[in-house]
């Protein structure tokens, strides 16, 4: 890696957020390797602030397209992602802010304040979880061990390879737990409002802890035989009970602050991106209550999406209001995402999955629409619950994460057609090395094939 330890800079998105939390981020722009002036509080910001981008942007993005919710036209830069073309240097930025802002802060946050701010390290901590996992589900081996090195005089760590990472995975989480369960008066300060997710609630962030413990364990379904059971065991210890538990993203509104789905249909982006016609026509076929929240009415007042050969189209509806207005959150981690982990579980271990998948449904409905799904909507959406019902479910719930994309390439459900107009006739199943990362770094695992399988994808 290129820069390592530098500098955390907010980006023009989270300028906006010094107007309404000042006193938390008014030295923001400082730099965190000097611990007079970068405080946990600060760190923890950076770390939740670049969080937010990047599940609201490129990697996701990407892998919408791939699976079919989003379809990029031609009329931009996302037509060439469509026809399955994501080059090197396409992919830097999202490197970049994971590795740059986000995992580093970590990093800082956990030697210079751990162990007296064990609150702040325990929510680092799961960020951190959070994003090494995006950046080990798209680009296989990824530096962890040895990345935040360069102050040492390490400026080319090694790779750990997915398999470690994945091992890394669950002890980080395994420490936020610990940290987060010590007594208030362990710590010099606790955090508050200046946690933009749950106000510094801990119940809540070890509530996540384990879901995504549960949604690390579940990923290994082809490469773990006890997989399943794992994460039958993490959401039992999870405790979540409902949407309250679920952390969103944040996005005050204001100017340079928009919901980035937001921000990108209504700048000089306009009509760059659609949404899949595979995603919009099984909503309707359902009559999905979801529909008019996940997607918008196209220009004729209708609802259509883009096939996958289709970059032309310009006409076609957009995503919903649930998703992008100014202001609009979308869940990272969710109680409905917590159920769908329960349902495959059990129905790989032959245990009822029914019920689990009934509230999974019922809670996505209820977070997208604000109203209860009927018993009649539920009773047809779950009628059946083997692995692929649930799966296809999932699908529709966790529109605009990443979750789809990782489930379609562990267990090929939903069953798409990949765009035939394409070169390869093949849905990528990995984004490329970095070009930096290729060009600066001798230790990089380089991978450009975008075909080429990672670690747990066996299928």
């Amino acid at each position: 890696m290129k820069k390592y330890i530098k500098s955390v800079i907010l980006t023009a998105f989270s300028i906006s957020l010094l107007t309404s939390c000042q006193t938390e981020l008014d030295t923001f722009n400082e730099n965190p390797n000097t611990p007079i002036t970068t405080t946990p509080s600060l760190l923890m910001a950076a770390m939740e602030v670049s969080t937010f981008s990047t599940s609201t942007s490129g990697v996701i993005r990407t892998a919408s397209i791939f699976t079919q919710h989003l379809a990029g036209t031609d009329i931009g830069q996302f037509g060439p992602v469509s026809r399955y073309i994501v080059t090197e240097q396409d992919v830097n930025n999202e490197w970049n802010n994971i590795y740059g802002t986000t995992l580093v802060s970590g990093y800082i946050l956990n030697r210079d304040f751990g162990t007296q701010y064990p609150y702040y390290n325990g929510i680092g901590q799961v960020l951190t979880a959070i994003n090494l996992g995006y950046a080990t589900d798209m680009w296989g081996d990824v530096p962890y061990d040895d990345a935040f090195k360069a102050d040492a005089g390490n400026k080319a760590p090694k790779y750990n390879t997915q398999q470690e990472i994945y091992q890394r995975l669950q002890s980080i989480l395994d420490a936020a737990i610990v940290n987060l369960k010590k007594p208030e008066a362990s710590n010099l300060e606790t955090p508050g409002t200046d946690d933009f997710i749950f106000k510094g609630d801990t119940e809540k962030w070890i509530k996540i802890a384990y879901v995504l413990k549960a949604r690390y364990a579940l990923r290994l379904t082809q490469v773990d035989t006890g997989a399943a059971q794992k994460a039958l065991d993490y959401i039992n210890a999870s405790g979540v009970t409902s949407n309250a538990d679920d952390a969103n993203t944040y996005f005050p509104g204001t100017a340079n602050g928009w919901n980035q789905w937001f921000a990108l249909n209504n700048g000089t982006r306009l009509n760059y991106l659609k949404v899949g016609k595979y995603f919009v026509d099984n909503l309707q076929n359902a009559a999905d209550p979801r529909l008019p929240f996940s997607v918008a009415k196209d220009a004729n007042g209708n609802y259509t999406g883009n096939a996958p050969e289709d970059q032309t189209s310009n006409t076609t509806s957009y995503i919903g209001s649930a998703y992008a207005t100014s202001t609009s959150s979308t869940g990272i981690v969710t109680y409905a995402e917590a159920k769908f982990i329960e349902a495959e579980a059990k129905a790989r271990l032959n245990q009822p999955a029914q019920a689990a998948l009934s509230q999974a449904v019922a809670a996505s409905v209820l977070k997208i629409t604000g109203t209860a799904a009927t018993p009649a909507f539920l009773a047809t959406a779950t009628a059946t619950f083997d692995v692929q019902s649930i799966i296809k479910q999932k699908y529709l719930a966790l529109f605009l994460t990443m979750e789809p994309y990782n489930d379609f390439r562990r267990t090929g459900f939903p069953v798409l057609i990949p765009n035939l107009n394409s070169q390869s006739k093949t849905i990528p199943v990995r984004l490329p090395t970095p070009s930096d990362e290729r060009q600066y770094n001798a230790n990089a695992t380089v991978v450009s094939n975008l075909t080429s399988p990672i670690w747990w994808d066996k299928d």
